[in-house]
C-alpha cells in the first residue's frame, strides 16, 4: 500500500525492524521528519509529570487508501495514531489514548512531542505567547521563554492561544522550511462545573520539540507552573488526566509544512492554515450605529472644561466603578485625548452638533497653549486638573517623554486638521506650526542608529537607548503631518525612518515587534500595530507596493494574535453566563494574557479593499463586531454606571480571573473602538 499523498505532500506510516516510522515530507526528494513513532509520543504517570518518550510492548499497524493507522500498549495504557489528509492537503493526525486495564489511571501526561532534531537558524512562534523566544522581553521578568539550552521549555493551556498552534521554521541546506502544529481543542468539563482543554508548547532538548499534551504545563522548563498574572507564577495541579477502565482520550491535531521563501515569515502559514481550519463565525451583538450611540454617551461622560481648561479625562468621575482616580487628561497611549477629540469632532460634523466641534477646538487650543516643555516641540504628555500641573511619564524616577504617546497625539492632531480642513471648518495656523515644530524637534531627536529612543527627558536627550519599536507612532505621525503640510521632504524622511523599523524588526523578525506599552517590556501587539498603520499610510500616500508587501506581512503578525476560536469558560463564570464569545478578539503582549479592544480594524480593513484581500476584510468586520461585547447598555451592566463603558480587559485564560471582565476603563476603551466605528460606518455609508 502507498504512501499516502495529497497535493505535492507526502505522509507515511511504515513498519520497520526497530518499530513503525512516521515521515513527512514533499513528493519532490524532500524529508521533513522521519522518526520511529515512539520517539515522538509521550506518557507519564505521577507527578511531576516527564517528558519522556514511549517504550511500547509491541506495534500493530494498517495501511488503507486514504488513511494509516498503528497503535501500541505501554502498560495499561493503549493509543492509536490515524493519518489522512484533508481536502487542503493538511494532514490530520489523531491519538486515541485508552486505559486498556482494569482500574482507574490518574496523574497522566500524554500526548505527541514532535523532535525535529537539531536545526539551524531556527524560529518558533506560538501565537500570543513567543515570538522567536521573546528576544526583547525583560530578563529580569518572568515571560514565557523557551531557552538555549535544553532542559528548558514553555508549554500552557490551548486556551491561552489565539491560533491553537505551533509554528517552527528552520534552514536546511539553501532551503528554508517551516512545520505547524495544531491543536483542535475539545473542552473537558468536571462535575463542578470547571474547563480544562490540552496544551501546547516547546520544550527544548537537542533542538525545539512541539508538544502537544492532555493538558499539563511547564513554565522556564519547570512542570506544573502556571503563568498567573503580569510576571507572575504559581505551582497547580491542573492538567492531569484520569481514565477509568476502557475510558477513551482523544487528541486531534493537524500538521502543515512547506517551503519558506523569506527567512522569520513563517508565522504567516500559521496564520493562514489556522484561518482556514477555524471558520466560526464571531458574536455581533451590536450594530455600529448601536456602538457609536453607546460610546459616544462615555465620551460625553469624559468631557471637562472649566474656563480655558479643556478636555477628555483619562477615567469616569462616577461613583460606584471602583476607587476614586486622579483626573488628568493623558495624552496617547492609555489616554488618547486627542483621539477622543477627534471622534467629538467627527460627530458633530456628521450630525450638525456645533457643541461637540467647539469641545474638540477648544481642547485642541487647551493642549497647544500649555503642554510645551523647556524643549522646543517637546510636550508634556498629560495634565493634572487638581493641581492644574502639566506632567509626563516617569523612568528611573524621572519625567520622561513618551515617544509612543507623543507620536499618537501628533498623529492626531495631524487627523483633526485633516477632519476639519474636509468640512471646510477654519484651522488655527498654530495647529500646523505645532505639527511643523514637533518635527523641528523629531528630526535632531534620533538614537545613533536612526530609530526613536522610548522617550526623551524634559532636556530633550533620550531616556535610554534600548532597542525597541515604541517609537513607530513617531513614524505614522510624520506620515500624516507631511500630507497635512504638503512637505515632500519630510515624507521622504519618514519613509528613511520606517525603512529602519523595518530592516529591525520586520525583514527577518530576529526582534520581532516589542516594547509598545510602558508597563510590560516585551513583544506585543500595539508595537506591531503601529508599523503596520504606518506602513499603510505610506502605501497609501505613494502607491509604492514595497509598502503594501510590509503592510501585509506586518498584518499577519498581527492576527497572530487575534482569536480564531473561542475557549469555552467554567460554567459559573459571568463571561459564560453572558455568552461571551472570543474571536476575533485581539490579545496583549507575551506578558499581558488577556483580550482588549486596542486593534487597527479600520485600517485592516481598508488595506484589505485597497490590495483586494477578501481575507483582511472579513477578519476586520469579525473583529469590529466582536468589540461590541461587553459594552455597557444600561446603568449596572458590566459593572459601569455609565452607558458606552467598557472594561479593558477580558479574562479567557487562568491569568488572572479566568471567565470574568474587569473595569478599569481608562479613556482608549472608548477612543479605539469608537474611532474604527465612525470611519467603518462612513465607509459602509459610501
Amino acid at each position: 500500500m502507498p504512501a499516502l499523498t495529497s497535493g505535492d505532500r507526502i505522509a507515511e506510516l511504515r513498519r520497520t525492524p526497530a518499530g513503525v516510522v512516521l515521515q513527512l515530507g514533499l513528493t519532490t526528494p524532500a524529508t521533513y521528519l522521519e522518526r520511529p513513532v515512539a520517539e515522538l509520543l509521550t506518557c507519564s504517570s505521577g507527578r511531576p509529570w516527564q517528558p519522556n518518550t514511549m517504550q511500547p510492548d509491541g506495534w500493530w499497524i494498517s495501511r488503507r487508501p486514504g488513511e494509516h493507522r498503528a497503535g501500541c500498549r505501554t502498560g495499561p495504557v493503549a493509543v492509536e495514531i490515524r493519518l489522512s489528509f484533508d481536502a487542503a492537503d493538511r494532514l490530520n493526525l489523531e491519538l486515541r489514548w485508552r486505559n486498556s486495564g482494569q482500574r482507574r489511571l490518574g496523574d497522566l501526561a500524554v500526548g505527541l512531542l514532535l523532535d525535529l532534531g537539531r536545526l539551524t537558524d531556527s524560529r518558533l512562534t506560538i501565537p500570543g505567547l513567543l515570538y522567536n523566544d521573546n528576544p526583547s522581553a525583560d530578563p529580569a521578568r518572568a515571560v514565557p521563554r523557551i531557552g538555549p539550552v535544553p532542559g528548558g521549555g514553555f508549554v500552557a493551556e490551548e486556551d491561552r492561544l489565539p491560533i491553537p498552534g505551533v509554528n517552527v521554521e528552520w534552514r536546511s541546506g539553501r532551503e528554508r522550511r517551516w512545520v505547524s502544529v495544531f491543536s483542535r481543542p475539545e473542552a473537558r468539563q468536571s462535575g463542578d462545573g470547571q474547563v480544562r482543554y490540552g496544551s501546547l508548547g516547546v520544550i527544548r532538548q537537542d533542538g525545539p520539540v512541539v508538544a502537544a499534551l492532555s493538558g499539563v504545563l511547564m513554565f522556564d522548563g519547570k512542570q506544573d507552573v502556571r503563568y498567573v498574572s503580569k510576571a507572575e507564577t504559581e505551582s497547580t495541579e491542573d492538567g492531569y488526566l484520569t481514565l477509568r477502565p476502557g475510558e477513551v482520550y482523544t487528541q486531534r491535531l493537524v500538521l502543515d509544512w512547506g517551503p519558506q521563501q523569506d527567512r522569520g515569515h513563517a508565522f504567516r502559514e500559521l496564520v493562514r492554515t489556522g484561518r482556514s481550519l477555524f471558520t466560526e463565525p464571531g458574536a455581533r451583538p451590536l450594530t455600529l450605529d448601536e456602538i457609536v450611540t453607546r460610546k459616544s454617551v462615555a465620551l460625553d461622560n469624559r468631557w471637562h472644561q472649566v474656563g480655558t481648561v479643556a478636555g477628555y479625562t483619562k477615567f469616569s468621575d462616577v461613583a460606584d466603578n471602583g476607587p476614586a482616580k486622579p483626573r488628568h487628561f493623558l495624552y496617547g497611549w492609555t489616554g488618547q485625548a486627542l483621539k477622543l477629540a477627534w471622534c467629538d469632532a467627527r460627530l458633530g460634523f456628521e450630525t450638525g452638533d456645533r457643541t461637540r466641534i467647539d469641545r474638540c477646538r477648544a481642547a485642541v487650543e487647551f493642549y497647544l497653549a500649555g503642554s510645551s516643555t523647556r524643549t522646543p516641540g517637546l510636550r508634556h504628555n498629560a495634565y493634572q486638573v487638581g493641581s492644574r500641573r502639566w506632567t509626563s511619564f516617569r523612568s528611573g524616577g524621572r519625567a520622561m517623554v513618551s515617544s509612543r504617546a507623543y507620536g499618537e497625539t501628533i498623529a492626531d492632531l495631524a487627523e483633526i486638521i485633516t477632519l476639519f480642513r474636509s468640512y471646510g471648518e477654519p484651522v488655527p495656523p498654530s495647529w500646523p506650526d505645532a505639527l511643523a515644530g514637533a518635527w523641528s524637534f523629531l528630526r535632531t531627536a534620533l538614537l545613533p542608529d536612526g530609530t526613536f529612543p522610548i522617550g526623551w527627558r524634559l532636556d530633550g536627550t533620550p531616556a535610554a537607548t534600548t532597542v525597541s519599536a515604541a517609537g513607530i507612532p513617531c513614524v505614522l505621525a510624520a506620515l500624516k503631518a507631511s500630507a497635512v503640510l504638503d512637505d515632500s521632504w519630510l515624507l521622504s524622511e519618514a519613509t528613511t525612518w520606517l525603512t529602519r523599523y523595518h530592516a529591525q524588526h520586520a525583514r527577518t523578525f530576529d526582534r520581532p515587534f516589542a516594547r509598545s506599552t510602558l508597563d510590560a517590556a516585551c513583544e506585543d501587539k500595539e508595537a506591531g500595530m503601529y508599523f503596520f498603520l504606518a506602513a499603510y499610510e505610506l502605501y497609501r500616500l505613494t502607491g509604492d507596493d514595497l509598502y503594501a508587501c510590509w503592510a501585509e506581512v506586518t498584518a499577519d503578525w498581527l492576527l497572530t494574535w487575534v482569536y480564531v476560536w473561542s475557549p469555552e469558560l467554567d460554567l459559573d463564570s459571568p463571561l459564560r453566563t453572558a455568552g461571551f464569545n472570543a474571536i476575533g478578539w485581539p490579545t496583549v503582549s507575551v506578558q499581558n494574557h488577556h483580550l482588549d479592544a486596542f486593534f487597527p480594524t479600520y485600517e485592516l480593513l481598508a488595506f484589505g479593499i485597497a490590495v483586494e484581500r477578501p481575507d483582511y476584510v472579513a477578519a476586520a468586520e469579525t473583529i469590529m463586531n466582536a468589540m461590541g461585547q461587553g459594552i455597557c447598555g444600561t446603568p449596572g451592566e458590566w459593572g459601569f454606571q455609565i452607558v458606552g463603558e467598557q472594561g479593558e480587559a477580558f479574562f479567557q485564560t487562568h491569568w488572572q480571573r479566568r471567565g470574568h471582565s474587569n473595569t478599569w476603563n481608562p479613556s482608549w476603551v472608548i477612543a479605539v473602538p469608537l474611532a474604527n466605528a465612525l470611519r467603518i460606518r462612513a465607509g459602509s455609508a459610501e
